[in-house]
């Protein structure tokens, strides 16, 4: 009986121990999610064209990114469209699931697309251009704003490059993410460590390269959108806010 007991107490013991160094190794590899707004000056061919104001936040059960861009100066008597893009996840075993997307005019608050996920069914709602259609999905998907947990989740795990599901104007389409590295980058005069990730999409001529703030993987502190015979645009920090 004294056995018995001795044998059971240090089994307990054991199995606590199991519980808190392997269970601690689990949470540590969980990519931590912290809400902030960020404001960027986009540049299309050297011209101060627009600002975007991208956001991750907590909505409910779901996080979600938020990104409004507003044309600037001279530019705001032509372009009166003010694009917004909403994207909705949720954490899952795997890493991330996509919930909803969103695309409009905030000015005149409304939506003119959306991608709504059944996972349980494997298929997608897509609403575009006045027209309805479903999509089969597979094991996940992104898109722009998405991406960016991917690239964070990949500079944790040190993965070097990830072929995806990606989602561009209603439709799932092969996108490749490759890390290529780490750079400097300028930050309102200041210099920063990046790490760099390069993406292409399939069914399209232009190249995404984005860079990311070594301490704060999640935050892009420049993006570079290049694409045959056209300027480059691009988006830099300004400023953010950290939600506390």
């Amino acid at each position: 009986m004294i056995r018995l007991r001795l044998k059971n107490r240090y089994s307990s013991k054991l199995n606590l121990l199991f519980l808190l160094v392997f269970g601690a190794s689990a949470n540590a590899t969980e990519l931590p999610l912290r809400a902030f707004t960020a404001s960027y000056d986009l540049y299309k061919g050297g011209m101060h064209v627009a600002t975007t104001e991208l956001k991750l936040q907590r909505s409910g059960d779901y996080w979600r990114w938020d990104s409004l861009t507003r044309a600037r100066g001279v530019y705001a008597w032509f372009v009166k469209k003010q694009p917004l893009v909403q994207t909705s996840f949720s954490r899952h075993a795997d890493g991330f699931r996509l919930h909803e997307i969103l695309i409009g005019d905030a000015r005149k608050k409304t939506r003119n697309e959306s991608a709504r996920f059944d996972w349980d069914k494997g298929e997608m709602e897509v609403m575009r251009k006045g027209k309805r259609h479903r999509v089969k999905l597979g094991d996940g998907v992104y898109d722009y704003q998405s991406i960016h947990l991917l690239a964070a989740s990949m500079g944790q795990k040190g993965t070097e490059r990830n072929t995806i599901d990606f989602y561009r104007k209603g439709k799932l389409v092969k996108s490749r993410l490759v890390y290529s590295g780490q750079e400097q980058v300028d930050v309102n005069g200041k210099s920063s460590d990046a790490k760099v990730f390069e993406q292409i999409v399939s069914r399209s001529n232009s190249k995404v390269k984005y860079y990311y703030d070594y301490n704060n993987p999640l935050l892009p502190l420049r993006i570079e959108t290049l694409e045959s015979g056209e300027s480059p645009a691009v988006l830099t920090l300004r400023k953010v806010d950290w939600d506390l």
